[in-house]
């Protein structure tokens, strides 16, 4: 299958993280308020709907498809060679919990930092820790069923994205960046997350270039949907059960 692979240039990786990103910005601002106006929905189903929707289930057919145009053939054998999900050895448990555990220091950093600095010089605001189109503090009575339609767009957010961004487009910028190229998908995953807003992206450049460059090293796609759910989805559940604000 390798040989199938050709080099990303620069301009296509821009262009596959850049249409997303698009989509991503007119969905929460313009889609979200929409479904909102016109159902009477909570805020958070209308991001599952307009974010899933549009943005992370397509993610997730697209690394299909791109893969099926390189010539890989539409088998679970095949797809999953392309899209490196390998078998996890000993090692990747070992890098994907230290990677865990760096992107939790990091981002603990990132806000110490920050706060730091808005105490002793009075420039910076404190960090939001919320996208600015999703307010959201907990699930109220008679919502909790909410996390059912949770658990579906939670597949396609971790998976989808970790699919397209590492296991199709990392090993073709392999082969036009080498060793750099986990570099070049940290810069376009943060880009990707410009409708969360500045704050939110300060805080997660941890996990926006330690994730990339593990799977890089390891090879292996299983353990950026490791990270990225593991720092997505026990987050978003404590805050439904109310278990932290």
């Amino acid at each position: 299958m390798t040989e199938k692979i050709k080099p990303m240039p620069l301009w296509i990786s821009l262009l596959l993280f850049g249409i997303p990103t698009i989509v991503l910005i007119l969905a929460t601002r313009y889609g979200m308020p929409w479904l909102i106006g016109q159902t009477g929905i909570p805020v958070i189903l209308s991001w599952f709907i307009a974010g899933g929707l549009f943005v992370l289930m397509p993610l997730f057919f697209a690394a299909i498809i791109a893969s099926r145009l390189e010539g890989c053939p539409l088998t679970y054998s095949e797809l999953r060679s392309r899209l490196r999900l390998n078998a996890m050895n000993k090692k990747d448990w070992l890098w994907t919990f230290n990677g865990r555990v760096l992107s939790f220091i990091g981002m603990g950093l990132m806000m110490g930092i920050t706060n730091w600095l808005s105490k002793v010089t009075g420039w910076f605001a404190l960090l939001s820790t919320e996208a600015p189109f999703l307010e959201f503090h907990g699930l109220e009575q008679g919502q909790y069923w909410f996390l059912l339609i949770w658990l579906i767009f939670f597949f396609f957010n971790i998976v989808g994205e970790e699919l397209m961004w590492r296991g199709y487009i990392i090993p073709r910028q392999e082969l036009r960046h080498r060793k750099f190229a986990w570099v070049i998908n940290g810069i376009c995953w943060t880009l990707f997350h410009l409708a969360f807003g500045v704050d939110l992206i300060i805080l997660m450049l941890p996990i926006l270039f330690i994730l990339p460059y593990i799977v890089q090293k390891r090879k292996n796609t299983w353990i950026g949907i490791l990270i990225h759910g593991i720092f997505n989805g026990p987050i978003f559940v404590a805050i439904s059960l109310n278990l932290i604000n």
